[in-house]
């Protein structure tokens, strides 16, 4: 029996690939409002209906919508152009921020019935990262925020955000909505150990795997040293990383990249990786990482390197005092201690990160990189530096973003993504999962805060002493930067005459910690 499947009210025959969910089916034919947030059913962001019924179209088997109609984002308004009651109501309430999950909200909302009385319940399987979800329910709603304000009366009022329009209607581009021909998958092979050195890698297994085109390693890599970290200042960073290294600092880096004509092939060719590694001691504490004797993770890398003091694991230290903290406190009328910590915390962007690049057409052959990057000049910028390119050579696109919160202000794609592109001359995609955005991604920096403070009988402060230590995982990234805000700006706005500060960041060998949401305040 052949098969046929109605999307948006036009017929499609090809037969889906063996296994292949619905999702990926409807952006093989160009639905891009169909988002991959999750692949397991929990975030809705690729939410479709099958006959008017909304389903998670990441878990429901392309091959059960032979004969059935499905609807997407971009189906749900009418042809004339309109929009659906839904998308008007959304637009009106600006019930979006970084627009991406909004399509699975939207394909929900529609298939409600009447003015519902549960919304946590009746959406619950549909996830947002950026609004809080009031916008989101006052959209489903009907409550209106938006005005269209006459000539010369926009300032004061709310016209809406521009792209408003092609959010609700699914039209708005993110990173991976593109259609590249020829392009090439990537899969990250990634350590099993949180210390090792690799003494060999045999890729011939992998590399006789069909359509696997390259296995990289650290002998393709350059040994340039750079910082993930983006900032302006390229030396407020440690320059600690490798694009491949031959030395591994926690679960989940990068050992090598399998590059295939599917994401099936360079998973089953990253299982086939032969690789032997010589066992390293290792420290996941930050107060035994600064201890005598505790292993150093980047001992010997010069200073070029930018680290503050390797041998004792410290990526960054402040340390100032202003009056005296010793005469405050004889002052005090009561003091009092304590100890208080953050823990360590993914920034779970619906968008996970990824990166596509390819050489354009024509004569000028410039290298594109489109990803989902809060600093694409600064990418470009570093992507130059690390690779001998010149910045007219290079361009870094940045669609729109669906998420970031400080966590793509950091380069932890490109940077592959690019080495495959010059090896292959060929466009390569790399996409994290959801899973490898908590062992491969970044995370909030875990603080541990000791504050002593004393203070007179009526409130007056009169000393104020912190002792911070900061765990910035195995890789300096954001480290430094991150601990001076957490010890400046905050520490300022306490009236009190005598205050002193020591503070640390501290190599571990933990996933690296880095810039998050006003990072350190």
């Amino acid at each position: 029996m052949t098969f046929t499947v109605r999307v948006n009210g036009r017929p499609h025959d090809t037969e889906p690939r063996p296994g292949q969910c619905l999702r990926t089916y409807l952006r093989e034919r160009g639905w891009f409002g169909v988002k991959k947030g999750c692949d397991a059913g929990d975030c809705g962001a690729c939410t479709v209906h099958v006959d008017g019924e909304p389903v998670h179209s990441c878990l429901y088997p392309a091959v059960r919508a032979r004969g059935r109609s499905v609807t997407t984002v971009e189906g749900l308004a009418a042809d004339d152009g309109g929009l659906h009651p839904v998308q008007r109501k959304f637009l009106d309430a600006q019930g979006f921020q970084c627009g991406f999950c909004t399509a699975g909200f939207l394909m929900t909302a529609a298939a409600l019935e009447g003015e519902p009385d549960d919304l946590p319940h009746r959406l619950k399987g549909n996830i947002c990262r950026c609004t809080g979800y009031r916008a989101i329910e006052d959209a489903v709603r009907g409550v209106r925020h938006t005005e269209t304000p006459g000539p010369g009366q926009t300032l004061g009022a709310s016209p809406g955000a521009p792209v408003g329009r092609d959010i609700v209607t699914g039209t708005a581009r993110y990173t991976f909505d593109v259609d590249v021909p020829g392009l090439l998958h990537m899969k990250l092979l990634r350590s099993p150990h949180p210390h090792a050195r690799i003494l060999s890698i045999d890729t011939r297994a992998a590399l006789a795997v069909p359509g696997v085109h390259a296995v990289l390693t650290h002998e393709d890599a350059p040994a340039t040293l750079y910082s993930t970290a983006r900032h302006e200042d390229p030396t407020d960073d440690p320059a600690d990383t490798r694009v491949l290294d031959d030395t591994v600092r926690y679960v989940g880096q990068r050992v090598a990249a399998v590059v295939a004509d599917s994401k099936q092939a360079a998973e089953e060719a990253c299982r086939r990786v032969d690789v032997t590694y010589e066992h390293l001691p290792c420290v996941t504490d930050p107060e035994e990482a600064m201890r005598p004797g505790a292993p150093a993770l980047h001992a010997g890398k010069g200073p070029e390197a930018r680290i503050a003091r390797a041998e004792h694991n410290i990526a960054g230290e402040v340390h100032a005092e202003t009056g005296s903290v010793d005469a405050g406190f004889a002052e005090a009328d009561v003091v009092h201690e304590g100890t208080y910590r953050t823990q360590r915390v993914q920034h779970a962007s619906l968008e996970t990160h990824g990166s596509v690049a390819w050489f354009e057409e024509g004569g000028a052959r410039r290298l594109i990189v489109r990803t989902s990057t809060q600093t694409p000049f600064l990418t470009r910028r570093a992507l130059c530096a690390l690779f001998g390119l010149p910045e007219d050579g290079v361009r870094v696109v940045t669609g729109r973003v669906g998420g970031g919160f400080g966590g793509k202000q950091e380069m932890l794609t490109e940077d592959v993504v690019v080495l495959a592109a010059l090896k292959l001359r060929r466009p390569v995609k790399l996409e994290h999962t959801r899973a490898e955005q908590f062992h491969g991604a970044t995370t909030r920096h875990p603080f541990t805060v000791r504050v002593k403070v004393g203070a007179r009988a009526d409130g007056t402060l009169t000393a104020l002493r912190m002792r911070v230590v900061s765990d910035t995982g195995a890789y300096g990234n954001h480290g430094p930067a991150v601990l001076l805000h957490g010890v400046k700006e905050p520490f300022a706005l306490y009236r009190a005459p005598h205050k002193k500060v020591d503070a640390w960041a501290v190599y571990t060998n933990s996933v690296p910690s880095g810039a998050f949401r006003g990072y350190g305040l």
